[in-house]
Formats: structure tokens, sequence, C-alpha cells
């Protein structure tokens, strides 16, 4: 069973860290609700929030800010729901927006757009943020599937000792508010106590689930990373990979804020699903993370593996670039389950270009890592074309990794097939 955070209607003291508490701890989504706020008091406090978890937001008043922030949840209270016609609903599902209202009424459902993704029901109980707000549901209510035209969340006196109640009563998630807030102070700990006696929450306390549906260990031999031009923007690039046949896929993009790189990660996450393709987020942990990608990869520059492990956990595949053999012997005491060497030749894909290796390098480091008895999964980048793979994969090369070069073939599914010939 879902369970939802709404916000206290006030701001409160280091409201903030308490949000960033709670979706540390495993809250899947918190509607910010504050009916009395300014955009600025507003906006104000999302910036406090940390980035990683602006699309676990949903927000109920001054919609604007979400482009600003990559935010795609909205919310629709009754009387701003009957001011938004079918069009205007439509036109922000086909946007990507994820919308929600609220109902007082079960028989109201049935009168909601198709377009709302779910919907709060309240009270189920006696309100305990609102005194004079009471149930007015039967005694042994159970919820009829049939009623259910979207799923519906129940909203109203929920706590520790009736939440498995709502379960029971046939509700698709429950909301809580006042017995969140009644002491901010201890709201990450009331969280913590809610998930344990809601163990069908999708990520209670403890548990760690951060791996993409269909976890298979192994290193692809032929990656693809993103890539942004004046012609196609990352996405496009990554869909152009997927159709050419490439199911290993980097989220590579420098030079933008986290928030923005969320939004374009959940998005390529949800190309990659599309093609069963696993996707990997280059440099930024608790983006690959959130979205469940099936990997990470860090540069020189970024942080260690080590401390990227303690964010995502022992299941996520974690790789490291690596320049020469010493970063190599790094990579593999700091845990990494593959190494991204090069570059092979100049790239005009990544600004900050390390020294070239050309074959003459590769097969150096090679050299040195069998001498030396270690083994790891070897990936040639930078600047690697078709002709250059059955060198690579002679000298002990366990795959490349290509981006332009694909972008720009003639015919890409074909080259992609012939490499995997190579490669396989």
């Amino acid at each position: 069973m879902k369970l939802i955070v709404i916000s206290n209607p006030n701001f409160i003291q280091e409201e903030a860290k308490i949000i960033n508490g709670l979706f540390v701890a495993g809250l899947e989504c918190l509607h910010l609700r504050k009916p009395d706020s300014t955009e600025k008091e507003m906006r104000e406090l999302i910036e406090k929030i940390n980035p990683v978890f602006y699309n676990r937001l949903s927000l109920h008043q001054h919609h604007i800010l979400t482009k600003h922030f990559g935010i795609f949840r909205l919310h629709y209270t009754e009387n701003d729901r009957h001011q938004k016609s079918e069009e205007k609903l439509q036109k922000l599902k086909e946007e990507g927006y994820k919308l929600s209202t609220s109902i007082h009424n079960l028989e109201q459902v049935n009168l909601l757009s198709p377009y709302f993704d779910y919907t709060f029901f309240s009270p189920v109980f006696d309100s305990i943020s609102k005194s004079d707000y009471k149930s007015n549901l039967p005694q042994n209510f159970f919820l009829s599937d049939e009623l259910k035209k979207i799923p519906i969340i129940g909203l109203g006196g929920i706590d520790i000792k009736n939440i498995q109640e709502v379960k029971k009563m046939n509700f698709d998630g429950a909301a809580v508010l006042g017995t969140l807030w009644k002491d901010p102070m201890k709201a990450v700990d009331t969280f913590a106590r809610l998930g344990k006696s809601n163990p069908t929450h999708p990520n209670p306390i403890g548990v760690t689930n951060f791996v993409a549906p269909g976890f298979k260990p192994g290193i692809e031999k032929l990656q693809f990373i993103s890539n942004q031009t004046n012609e196609l923007t990352h996405l496009e690039s990554i869909q152009i990979a997927l159709d050419s046949g490439c199911t290993w896929v980097q989220l590579r993009i420098k030079n933008h804020s986290p928030g923005e790189i969320l939004k374009q990660a959940v998005k390529a996450k949800s190309l990659c699903d599309q093609y069963q393709a696993k996707l990997i987020i280059n440099d930024f942990p608790l983006i690959a993370r959130e979205v469940s990608a099936y990997g990470l990869h860090l540069g020189l520059e970024d942080m260690s593996i080590k401390e990227a492990r303690e964010i995502v956990g022992n299941e996520m595949i974690i790789g490291g670039t690596a320049n020469t053999f010493e970063h190599i012997l790094l990579r593999l005491n700091e845990g990494a389950d593959y190494i991204g060497l090069g570059p092979f030749r100049f790239t005009s894909t990544k600004e900050k270009l390390s020294p070239v290796l050309g074959i003459n390098g590769f097969q150096l480091i090679i050299k040195q890592l069998k001498d030396l008895g270690k083994t790891i999964p070897v990936i040639a980048i930078g600047g690697i074309l078709p002709e250059d793979i059955s060198d690579l994969t002679a000298i002990g090369v366990h795959g490349i990794a290509m981006s332009s070069a694909l972008i720009y073939a003639k015919n890409r599914k074909e080259m992609v097939t012939n490499i995997y010939k190579i490669l396989c």
C-alpha cells in the first residue's frame, strides 16, 4: 500500500531538512501543500530541498514553479479541478505530468477525469489536524473495486494505530498529515514507525531496493554514451542508440543542475525500460539510486566508488574512468565492477580530455594487468571507430563505448549488428 505524506500547511522550522530526511528514509511522494503561501515562500522552501528529490514532490499551489525545478507532479483541489478543462488536463499529461486531486464524497470518483493518476478521499477517520472534521464512513466500510475508476488514497486521521485498517478498507494507499506534524522534530521517526506498520509500503525503512527490475550481473560489450549536439538532445541521442539495437546506455550530462539532470534521467529510464535496455548514470549516485538505474559511472574527479557504494548499495553496477595503469589499480581497490579506459584517440565529446592512449597505450596497460594477474572488464572509450574494434579485442579489451560514431553512422542498425558480431 502506498504511503504519501502531506506537508504541514504552515512553514515550520528546519522544514527542508525534515523533508530531506523523510525522503532518505524511503518516502515515495510528498505533497507540498501551503494554501496561504506566496510563490516566493514556496520557491525558497523548494530551493532548500535536495534537488535529487524534486521528482518526488507534488505541488498543490504555485504550479508555475514546476518547470523551474523539474517537478512533474501536480495536485488540484476540488475548486481548482473544476476550473481545468479536459483539454488542459490532457495537455499536461502529454507533457509528462502526474496529476492528482481530492474528493470528499466517493460518488465523485465517477465524475473525475481519466487524466488524473489518483485521488485523495477524506476523511477516512476523524481528522487529527482539524478537530471538527469527522468521518462519515460506516463501520466495517469496504471500498468496492468497481468504484475505483482511478486509485483512491485514504486521508484523514490516519496514524500508526489504524493504518492497517486503511488497507483492510481496500484503499490503494494512505496519506498522512496530522500524525506526522504534531511533533515535527520527530517526523522522520514517526514515518519510520508508519513504514514498519505498513509492510507493503514500497520502500520501508532499512530496505535497499534501488536496482532496476530484471537486474542481471554482467558488463555488456557495446556501450553507448549520450551526446548533445546542435542537432539533437541527449534523449534524442539515446533514442537513436536504442532504435539501433544498443542495450547499454549511459546518460552523461555535464554543466546542468542536478534537478535538470534528474528530470532527464527519469525520461531516459523510461526509454530504456521500453527497450529492456540498461541505463547507467554518469557522475550522480543519488540520481542513479532515485531512478533505479542499472548502474553508475564515475569519472576521475568524481566521488570515490567507495562513497558512492554507500549511497547506491551493493547490487548496483559501478564503473570508473581510468587513463593510466595506476588509475586502474585505484579503481580495483575501490571495488569497481568495470573500467572505462581511454581516450583511445582524440574526441570532441569530452571537454577535459586526458592524454590519448592509442593502441600501443592500451596494449601496454592490458599487459600490465595480465602480468599482475588482475582481471576486470575494460571498456575502451574515446573516439572509437568500428575499424578499431578487432585490434582492441585482440589485445584483451572486454568491450567498447561509442557516441558520435554511432550517431552519425549512415546505417546505424547494420553498424551495431556488425559490432556485436565482432565483440561476441
